[in-house]
């Protein structure tokens, strides 16, 4: 059932219910398999009409999806433009408008069809470049890097050739300091 859940509304609304119905013979549905029961608004009473429908209501094909991305993409207005322009249609006014939509429906759904795959083409054709130049990227950083590093490690080899032991010294003398402050001379016990 379409419209309202319920058919009975008791007055504060408290109380909703699903009352009203209709009795049909079991025959009913094999000849009217597309029947529809939708319950009204109500106006003063506390009881929605009910409507029974047998009739089956085609609102004819389904609608044309337009897609407000497309009006960005090169060729769309040059489309527009010319199956707006070159149709020619004769009956009154409103047919003509019906028949010149169709004839601008038609034109941009080959339009897109033909512009879908080259855009899906563009698009690997980008990922696959991206994905190389990455790559390419990547292996080239690493290469700089080992450059960089190698060229670090010969100049630090470079610089101890020059300054020596200075730092090993320092290490050294750091060392004995250290050892001659834990030094225990000797210990003392009960006055001895």
């Amino acid at each position: 059932m379409g419209g309202h859940r319920f058919t009975y509304f008791c007055h504060d609304d408290l109380k909703l219910s699903k009352l009203d119905r209709f009795l049909v013979c079991s025959d009913f549905l094999h000849f009217f398999p597309n029947v529809t029961v939708t319950a009204l608004p109500r106006e003063s009473s506390d009881h929605c009409p009910v409507l029974l429908l047998t009739a089956s209501v085609d609102f004819g094909p389904p609608p044309f999806w337009f897609f407000n991305s497309w009006t960005d993409r090169d060729g769309f207005a040059k489309v527009v433009a010319i199956a707006w322009l070159h149709f020619q249609g004769y009956g009154t006014t409103d047919c003509i408008l019906v028949a010149k939509l169709k004839h601008l429906k038609n034109k941009l759904k080959e339009w897109r069809a033909s512009e879908l795959p080259k855009e899906a083409e563009d698009l690997t054709k980008l990922r696959n470049k991206e994905r190389t130049e990455i790559r390419d990227g990547i292996k080239k950083i690493s290469e700089l890097e080992k450059m960089i590093s190698l060229d670090l490690k010969r100049k630090s080899r470079i610089r101890w050739v020059i300054d020596g032991d200075e730092n090993t010294i320092f290490f050294h003398g750091y060392v004995k300091n250290k050892n001659m402050k834990n030094i225990i001379n000797g210990i003392m016990t009960n006055g001895c």
